[in-house]
């Protein structure tokens, strides 16, 4: 392996909503079980949004690194034969503290998975936070019973691997979106259930397909208002799994609805889900959502790949657009495999 730098570039976050700088840091040194990766790419999620905000669930001493995924090489490993294994390989890899929009990051080697040959770099940097948290949400949809469920901000990324999975698990889902041109544009794709939630009507249009099609269950990553639509709209008996506050406002609730619809509300963070799971079952979650990156459910559309330098702007301008593809900070040269949307 080449000579390692002493000090590479990251952003850095010196206070919540304060702008991003770009700065020059030391290059960690692994730890014995810990692999050091130059990260080609890392995208930006609604979760690191949070993050900027101060609102993410795990507190981290500022100042920090965002960027919770992002794919590299493994150039340096500390003590362990899981590292020694890695070294030089292509990794994907996630970080539940952050700290890939950077060009090195240290992390457990039992936290990356060598990439496919098939797999790009770029494909890779996005395996971890959408991929798994749509695998676990039809899983959890299924475990409890349900064939169709509700899913808000269905016009991302997200929205369409879950879309795709529920597809593949035989779990129909009612598509949310904002805009008329994102309804045409998921009929166009192939789904059944599109709705407008923004449109006359929308609320009465739910509720009837809703009981169409049996729906108890909805997945949504908005909060505020469109919470108490959801549980006004599912059957009695429903369950909403809150994974995201993209309104950036309370949930709202009905108290009748709640007691005579014997309604539930759950939070859903799949930085729990994960680890809960028997470790047999945990990694084969991981490597079904790195199989699926090329090709499958998985695979995500990229509106822009902005690099390190340029990117202090660069998380404002995605969530002014989230809905036209993710957004991946490059750290350098590599070829990352990814065509823009």
């Amino acid at each position: 392996m080449p000579e390692l730098p002493t000090t590479m570039r990251a952003l850095v976050l010196t206070a919540p909503k304060a702008p991003l700088a770009l700065q020059q840091l030391p290059v960690p040194q692994p730890k014995p079980g810990e692999v050091l990766v130059r990260i080609a790419a890392s995208p930006i999620n609604p979760s690191d949004l949070m993050t900027l905000k101060g609102e993410y669930g795990i507190a981290a001493a500022l100042p920090l690194v965002p960027g919770l995924e992002g794919a590299g090489t493994v150039v340096a490993t500390g003590p362990g034969l899981l590292g020694r294994f890695m070294l030089g390989k292509q990794v994907a890899c996630a970080g539940a503290g952050g700290g890939m929009w950077a060009e090195y990051i240290t992390v457990p080697a039992v936290h990356c998975v060598p990439l496919p040959k098939n797999v790009s770099l770029g494909a890779g940097a996005m395996s971890a936070v959408n991929p798994l948290t749509a695998i676990a949400l039809i899983a959890e949809a299924r475990k409890r019973g349900h064939w169709a469920a509700v899913s808000t901000a269905a016009g991302g990324q997200l929205g369409r691997m879950i879309r795709k999975r529920g597809k593949q698990k035989g779990v129909k889902i009612i598509n949310i979106v904002r805009k008329p041109e994102q309804v045409a544009a998921l009929k166009a794709e192939g789904a059944a259930y599109v709705l407008n939630e923004t449109a006359p009507g929308f609320d009465a249009e739910l509720a009837a397909l809703c009981k169409t099609l049996r729906c108890r269950m909805a997945f949504d990553a908005v909060g505020g208002q469109m919470t108490f639509r959801l549980l006004e709209a599912l059957r009695p008996g429903c369950e909403v799994l809150v994974y995201g506050g993209l309104a950036e406002k309370p949930i709202a609730l009905h108290t009748g609805t709640m007691i005579f619809k014997e309604a539930r509300i759950e939070g859903f963070w799949l930085s729990k889900w994960l680890p809960r799971k028997p470790l047999p079952l945990m990694m084969l979650s991981v490597r079904e959502a790195t199989k699926a990156l090329a090709g499958g459910f998985a695979e995500s559309k990229v509106a822009r790949i902005v690099p390190l330098a340029d990117a202090i702007d660069a998380p404002s301008a995605y969530a002014a657009n989230m809905s036209a593809g993710k957004t991946l900070i490059a750290m350098g040269d590599d070829d990352l495999g990814v065509r823009l949307a």
